[in-house]
């Protein structure tokens, strides 16, 4: 993942969120933060369609009936991949210090068009609700992916992120 714009986003900071990130990195799908404004809580960010994709390079394509395209569960997984860009570099909820995160629900999933092979996936993430206290955060997003102008997927998800939270029983 690469960050052209520096501040608190810059390589170091990113490399520092990759390596100790709940998940490896081939689960996490986004390649380029764009831009993130801390005070209105939005990141920008970019997918490239061509990377390997797990569900994504299970499917049988057939370009009139099922072009090859971005699945709806990968663009569900890029939606947790901004929360938590959102809980690490926002509120602090750094995985290294005893934070985890879920998401908690989907309000709403909108898949309005096919996410295409090729062109770069353009990601907008925006929190809409915070309550944030010293060990958990709950925040809500609004998500909007777009692919050559068109909106290929809108979002209404809350997650939920803990501090040294013992998740062994429920």
């Amino acid at each position: 993942m690469t960050n052209p714009k520096g501040g608190p986003f810059g390589d170091e900071a990113l490399a520092h969120f990759l390596e100790t990130f709940l998940y490896t990195q081939d689960a996490f799908f986004v390649d380029e933060v764009l831009s993130a404004d801390a005070e209105a809580r939005v990141i920008t960010a970019r997918m490239d369609t061509t990377r390997h994709l797990p569900i994504g390079s299970c499917q049988r394509v057939d370009p009139k009936r099922h072009p090859a395209h971005v699945s709806g569960p990968e663009l569900i997984l890029l939606t947790g991949n901004l929360g938590c860009l959102h809980a690490y570099f926002f509120h602090g909820c750094r995985w290294d210090e005893g934070w985890s995160g879920f998401g908690s629900r989907i309000h709403r999933a909108d898949f309005r068009d096919l996410t295409r092979i090729g062109p770069p996936l353009l990601l907008r993430s925006e929190e809409t609700k915070t309550r944030v206290g010293p060990k958990r955060a709950v925040l809500r997003f609004a998500y909007e992916f777009t692919q050559e102008g068109r909106v290929v997927y809108r979002g209404d998800q809350s997650a939920m992120f803990v501090k040294d939270a013992d998740l062994t029983e429920g």
